[in-house]
């Protein structure tokens, strides 16, 4: 039996992260924290509409790339058009990026269980865009990208080249920007690699090198130009808000920096475990930093590349909130941050006593299994009938005020009795989950009316 272990320990915790997340996310398939008839709204219709043909920019305003709608649509397709179809979907992705997460980690040679931990801490501490559906096809991307090019590090292989290739395409169907950041980092970190590993050019490596831009812009280009043709310029600057008077936040960088040390400050000294673990990633980090800048070993060299990696792709993915000071923007550079504590805590602890390890994975273990507990307990509280958004569409509870839910379920009533099948109603400024909740569809393009 040990030598089985021994063997398949890898596979075992791989196994343990699928079961143990399927336990942790179950729970928010009919549930979810919050709920705005904007946003979630505007996401749900265009998970709808996409399964009825209609085209995302030409039919209806949308901000974000292609890809997502459609996705969602599959689930409707195949699960019911409600809530929590869409929401299985959701946890699907959550899911699977946590596997990327420990994948990742046990590349980068993290001890399994540490990185089994690891995982489940993404799954109890997400980076969590509470305002859209549509990040969440992103965050999964980003982590498979950075398992196949932290696996490039230790296995020079031409095949993990292309298949980050094809994730840096897919996110750039996601969000626009974030593919192309992650095209920008998908480079550097090749050629870095191959320069200070001195990794054999091959003629496979040069076809790569002088195609991945070609490619990127090819296959992504196309599909923008079609969905985008003929429409006017100010429809072209809603759909893609990035200058000028559509972008929707202004603030300067050193105030969005200084705004991103402050929310750094508020996270470590939140409550005592906080604090904790703030106090032992340094203490790590620090060991780490110093293991690796004296003990300069070829095996070393993946591992630094590894973290600079991560601190490059952290830095990068905060472009967003940089130039806007958007706080939930912050999270496209949360998983990064996961990655490297985990990564230090491993490296870090490699040369303590066996004791003082299985203490420090057993309290991080006791801190997971306490966020689960917490945020259990708070799920169950809000599963009444108090919480419940019921009609076809709907079945899904919602940690919004009583208030609110009555409020959607009395509109909703209102409007299936007094309209005619085929006939439409103008929802302003910016409530589209009504245009879903009732099979309606918006009579304009234009499904939000702010003054930007």
């Amino acid at each position: 039996m040990p030598d089985f272990y021994a063997r398949h320990k890898k596979n075992i915790f791989f196994c343990l992260t699928c079961l143990l997340g399927i336990v942790v996310l179950y729970p928010f398939i009919d549930y979810q924290p919050i709920m705005a008839t904007g946003d979630h709204g505007r996401d749900l219709y265009a998970a709808r509409v996409a399964l009825e043909g209609r085209v995302p920019y030409q039919d209806y305003w949308w901000v974000y790339g292609p890809l997502m709608p459609y996705y969602y649509a599959f689930f409707f397709k195949f699960l019911g058009i409600h809530v929590p179809a869409l929401l299985t979907g959701k946890a699907l992705l959550v899911l699977v990026s946590s596997l990327f997460v420990y994948l990742a980690l046990t590349a980068a040679l993290v001890p399994v269980g540490l990185a089994f931990i690891g995982a489940m801490w993404s799954l109890l501490f997400p980076p969590e865009f509470f305002i859209t559906y549509n990040h969440a096809g992103g965050t999964v991307l980003l982590s498979a990208l950075t398992y196949l090019t932290i696996q490039y590090f230790r296995q020079p292989k031409t095949i993990f080249l292309y298949l980050s290739l094809l994730c840096a395409v897919v996110l750039a169907l996601v969000k626009i920007n974030f593919g192309l950041a992650a095209l920008l980092i998908l480079l550097t970190a090749v050629i870095g690699a191959d320069f200070f590993c001195k990794n054999k050019i091959t003629r496979e490596k040069l076809i790569f090198y002088a195609a991945a831009v070609p490619v990127f812009v090819v296959i992504v280009t196309p599909i923008y130009f079609l969905l985008l043709k003929g429409l006017p310029v100010y429809a072209l600057r809603q759909c893609f808000p990035y200058i000028g008077a559509y972008t929707l936040h202004h603030t300067p960088v050193l105030e969005s920096a200084g705004a991103l040390f402050q929310s750094i400050l508020r996270t470590v000294t939140a409550n005592p475990i906080s604090f904790f673990m703030a106090v032992v990633v340094i203490f790590c980090g620090a060991r780490t930093a110093q293991l690796l800048l004296t003990k300069k070993t070829k095996e070393n060299i993946p591992v630094i590349l590894t973290i600079m990696f991560l601190i490059f792709f952290y830095i990068i993915n905060l472009h967003e909130f940089l130039a806007s000071g958007v706080t939930y923007r912050l999270a496209w550079s949360k998983p990064f941050a996961h990655l490297l504590m985990f990564i230090a805590l491993g490296i870090g602890t490699q040369d303590l006593k066996k004791w003082v390890r299985v203490l420090l994975y057993a309290a991080l273990a006791l801190i997971c299994a306490i966020q689960f507990l917490n945020t259990n307990s708070s799920i169950k509280a809000f599963k009444d009938p108090f919480h419940y958004l019921g009609g076809e569409r709907a079945k899904v509870f919602l940690g919004n005020d009583p208030a609110w839910t009555d409020t959607v379920t009395q509109t909703v009533s209102y409007l299936k009795t007094n309209l005619k099948d085929d006939e439409l109603f103008f929802a302003l400024p910016y409530d589209a989950l009504y245009y879903f909740l009732t099979d309606k569809a918006s009579p304009t393009r234009q499904i939000i009316f702010f003054d930007h």
